[in-house]
């Protein structure tokens, strides 16, 4: 019986160094520090050192590995997060860096159970990863090998299928199948398979049919007569929302109005601002008027909207009674209040529609666990936190027999959220963000990038008015129309053409990624179907 060669130091260096350049690699295949816009084929090929190493590492390294790469990717990936507050960096980073100490763990282990077709379960175990990653409280989408492709439209077609996740699962599975071969070939009797060519070329084939696909899909919508076109004039104010007080809501109302007056002489059918773009409560102000100076610019804001011939979506905080038995607020001057973060529909002077935030950013909009760690919600709330309440209806606004919808920031960065929308009736997304906070053009790069896959799975129109980008129009097929130049204030009309037929993502779900858990449980059961089937041989 040969045994195992000891590991040198050299061993361990040398897979650090693959485990870095794959991090790095892989941070280059999206919009980054190095480039605005990402080099999307690093994607195809960034992961091969990391699984490579995952195939050859011990298991007591493994979890190592997984931590190392994931807080070592999610730091160079998601570097602008440290703007948005000085804890959420390293949030992130170990939450992520947690993560993939148990997915490299199981990575391992579907190499080891796979046997041949290891790389095809560990294939179905990525999908399963970054599909689970996506739900629950810890809920974060950037960085999925999927979205890198955002710019590759004939390459991401397919997600009106499978979802985003069928176009992560091809990008996977030919790297892992060349990590496995890698690996295979340094072992001391080397597993010469000779269907090895055979299972190249059926991965190569899928490939081909993906972009025969996907340039068959555009081609379709290209030529597809919309039921309807709609003018919509996106508004990018690009003013802090952040910072309050009297006198920034009126600079931004100002500016807003100005350009709104601007986009008035192309003739909008509507016109749409972006979260929290005009923060004071209109839904409070006008029916609990308390604070004089406040009031006065909820007024102009109604005045504004009544003078507008158009209606006006924009986000907008709604305050609401949280008792509904007591007053607004008490002798002490204590408010009896609860807010949302929301989206209203405004007009005739009045508000027409509100939607509510359904997935607020965890540790900074809501925490749900504060009666379990009360030392710790302190802690987040000492330092500038601002909790929302959360919303739990997909709400489809209905103007001039458009139906529509509108996500809030980082929800459209999830599918189950817009393909609910689109399912419930909606015809036409709109996404509302600010993302100026991070005052890095590829942070509301990787946000629009994400964004783009949910045009593409339900095959409709998104306008994206955003504070100060990326304002832009992304077609069913995905392609990005007339983006604004990032922090600059300015407005786009965008004729956005409306299609009611849905897709076999937008009526089945998540299908494939459900499939993808089957087949992953089945792959790890191998071991133990392969003992059973030759028992029963055998007897």
């Amino acid at each position: 019986m040969n045994e195992k060669p000891k590991r040198s130091l050299m061993s361990f260096l040398y897979e650090m160094l693959l485990l870095a350049a794959g991090a790095y690699l892989y941070a280059l295949a999206f919009p980054s520090i190095w480039s605005d816009s990402g080099w999307p084929w690093f994607a195809a090929v960034a992961l091969i050192p990391v699984v490579y190493v995952i195939d050859r590492s011990p298991w007591s390294l493994a979890w190592f590995y997984g931590l190392a790469f994931g807080v070592g990717f999610y730091s160079l990936f998601n570097y602008w997060l440290s703007t948005f507050h000085q804890l959420a960096i390293y949030i992130c980073g170990i939450i992520k860096g947690l993560e993939l100490t148990v997915v490299f763990l199981l990575l391992k282990a579907s190499y080891n159970r796979g046997g041949r077709f290891g790389y095809l379960v560990q294939s179905f175990l990525y999908t399963s990863y970054t599909f689970i990653s996506q739900k629950g409280f810890f809920a974060y989408s950037y960085g999925q090998l999927g979205s890198a492709f955002y710019s590759m439209t004939p390459a991401i077609q397919l997600a009106d299928i499978t979802g985003i996740w069928g176009i992560s699962f091809l990008l996977f599975l030919p790297q892992a199948f060349v990590a496995n071969l890698l690996h295979q070939n340094e072992q001391p009797e080397p597993m010469h398979y000779r269907k090895q060519w055979m299972d190249a070329l059926v991965i190569t084939l899928l490939w081909i049919l993906n972009f025969a696909y996907g340039f068959a899909a555009i081609n379709r919508y290209k030529n597809l007569q919309p039921s309807r076109t709609i003018d919509i004039a996106a508004i990018q104010h690009n003013s802090d929302s952040w910072k309050g007080g009297f006198s920034q809501y009126k600079k931004n109302l100002d500016i807003l109005s100005s350009l709104t007056r601007q986009s008035m002489e192309a003739e909008p059918d509507m016109v749409i601002w972006s979260e929290t773009a005009f923060v004071p409560s209109v839904e409070w102000h006008v029916n609990y008027p308390s604070n004089y100076s406040t009031s006065l610019l909820v007024d102009s804001f109604v005045e504004f909207g009544k003078n507008l011939r158009v209606p006006l979506v924009t986000g907008n905080p709604e305050g609401i009674l949280k008792d509904p038995d007591l007053p607004p607020f008490d002798e002490k001057g204590n408010w009896n209040r609860i807010d949302y973060n929301s989206v209203i529909l405004f007009g005739d002077g009045q508000i027409l529609g509100t939607y509510r935030k359904q997935h607020l950013v965890p540790f900074t909009e809501y925490f749900p666990y504060e009666d379990l760690f009360p030392k710790f919600t302190e802690f987040l709330k000492s330092h500038d936190f601002h909790w929302w309440l959360q919303g739990n209806e997909s709400k489809v606004f209905e103007y001039d027999g458009i139906n529509f919808s509108t996500s809030i920031c980082f929800e459209d960065t999830f599918s189950d959220i817009s393909r609910k929308f689109v399912k419930a009736g909606s015809d036409l997304l709109l996404n509302l963000s600010n993302d100026s906070w991070s005052g890095a053009v590829p942070a509301e790069m990787q946000h629009m990038a994400i964004g783009v896959f949910r045009s593409v799975e339900n095959k409709k129109t998104t306008i994206r008015s955003t504070n100060s980008g990326i304002t832009c129009m992304i077609t069913p097929w995905g392609e990005i129309v007339d983006p604004i130049e990032p922090f600059t204030a300015n407005w786009q009309l965008y004729q956005a053409p409306i299609y009611e037929e849905n897709t076999l993502y937008t009526m089945w779900g998540d299908w494939f990624a459900y499939l993808c858990m089957i087949l992953l449980a089945v792959g790890l059961a191998m071991p133990i179907i392969r003992k059973v089937t030759r028992k029963t041989k055998g007897s």
